[in-house]
C-alpha cells in the first residue's frame, strides 16, 4: 500500500465518483479502479461498494476513511514542516576564517554583504586552518575561509577566490623597506611578529627558515593579524601578509609589503565538507566575495 492509493481512494470516497476523481487527479479512471481494487485485496476487505449511480463506503471503508484523512495530513504536514526548515537553514550562514585572511575578508562581510543581507543568520568563527577543517568534518560549520592546501581536494569541495605570494610587512624607515624583493636570509636578525599557530601559511614559513637553517628571532604570535599590523606601523619588528589584502587596514605611507626571494606562493578559497550541500545563504556570500575581490584586483 502506498501514499498514491490513499489519495485515489480518498477522492473517490469524497466525490463519490471513480469519473470525477479521475478527473480531478489527472489520471485514467481504470487506473484508480486498479489501485483501489488491489487496496482491498491487500485488505481483504471491500471498502466501496459500487452501483451504476454512485459509490458507497462499507462500514469498514468509513473506518478506514478516517485514519487515511489523517495519514494524508500527517504527510502533508510533514511536507511543509521540512520545507520551512529548508527555507529557514536557507537563511542561515556558519562559516569559519583563518585569522592570515580574515583579516581582509571581515572587512568584505561586515561592511558589505552582511550589510546588505540583513535577514541572514550569521555566525563567523575565527579559527585556525586545522580547526576549520575540524569543524567542517564534525559539521559545527558548514563553510570555511582559509588557504588551500594540497590534497584537500580528497574531502572537500573547494571554490578557489585569489592566488599570490606572501610578502613581508616592513615599517619604512626599516632599510629593507627600499628593496624590490627579499630573502628570509636578510629578516634572521630582525624582530618578527609572527603568523598565528595553526596557520598553513605559517607552516610553509617554518619550512623555509629550516631550510635556510635560520631560528626565526620571533618578537610576538599575534592572535589577530591586526594587532601584527599595528605593531609594523609602530615600528616594532617585521610581519607577513597575503597579497595585498592588508592595504585597507593600514596607513600604507608607514609601510611596505615586499614580495620573498624564493616566493612562497598561496591560493585561498571557500572550502565544505565533499557532497553536502551548503545553504543559499553560503552560495550567495561565496559569489559576493568572488564580485568583491575581482573588483579589488581590477581598481
Amino acid at each position: 500500500m502506498d501514499f498514491r492509493q490513499l489519495e485515489y481512494f480518498t477522492a473517490v470516497a469524497r466525490l463519490r465518483s471513480f469519473t470525477r476523481a479521475a478527473e480531478e487527479l489527472h489520471v485514467s479512471q481504470p487506473t484508480i479502479t486498479t489501485c483501489i481494487k488491489n487496496m482491498e485485496e491487500e485488505l481483504g476487505i471491500p471498502l466501496l461498494v459500487r452501483d451504476k449511480r454512485r459509490v458507497m463506503l462499507t462500514y469498514e471503508g468509513e473506518t478506514f476513511l478516517v485514519k487515511a484523512r489523517s495519514v494524508l495530513e500527517q504527510f502533508e504536514q510533514m511536507i511543509q514542516e521540512t520545507q520551512e526548515l529548508a527555507c529557514s537553514y536557507d537563511q542561515v550562514l556558519n562559516m569559519g576564517i583563518t585569522p592570515v585572511t580574515g583579516s581582509f575578508l571581515n572587512v568584505i562581510l561586515y561592511n558589505g554583504f552582511f550589510r546588505e543581507n540583513p535577514d541572514i543568520r550569521h555566525q563567523v568563527l575565527e579559527l585556525g586552518s586545522l580547526g576549520i577543517m575540524e569543524a567542517i568534518d564534525s559539521d559545527e560549520i558548514d563553510l570555511g575561509f582559509l588557504v588551500i592546501q594540497e590534497g584537500m581536494e580528497e574531502r572537500y569541495d573547494i571554490c578557489r577566490i585569489q592566488r599570490g605570494q606572501l610578502k613581508a610587512l616592513i615599517h619604512r624607515e626599516n632599510p629593507l623597506s627600499s628593496m624590490e624583493r627579499i630573502s628570509l636570509k636578510h629578516l634572521a636578525g630582525e624582530r618578527l611578529i609572527y603568523l598565528p599557530p595553526h596557520s598553513y601559511i605559517r607552516s610553509k614559513l617554518d619550512e623555509e627558515f629550516k631550510r635556510l637553517e635560520i631560528t626565526p628571532n620571533v618578537l610576538a604570535y599575534p592572535q589577530q593579524m591586526i594587532t601584527a599590523f599595528n605593531l609594523v606601523e609602530n615600528n616594532a619588528g617585521v610581519s607577513f601578509v597575503l597579497g595585498d589584502g592588508y592595504r585597507p587596514l593600514v596607513h600604507i605611507e608607514h609601510t611596505a609589503a615586499i614580495p620573498l626571494d624564493p616566493p612562497i606562493l598561496y591560493e585561498t578559497g571557500f572550502v565544505w565538507k565533499k557532497g553536502k550541500r551548503i545553504s543559499r545563504a553560503a552560495r550567495r556570500c561565496i559569489a559576493y566575495v568572488q564580485r568583491q575581490i575581482k573588483a579589488i584586483e581590477n581598481s
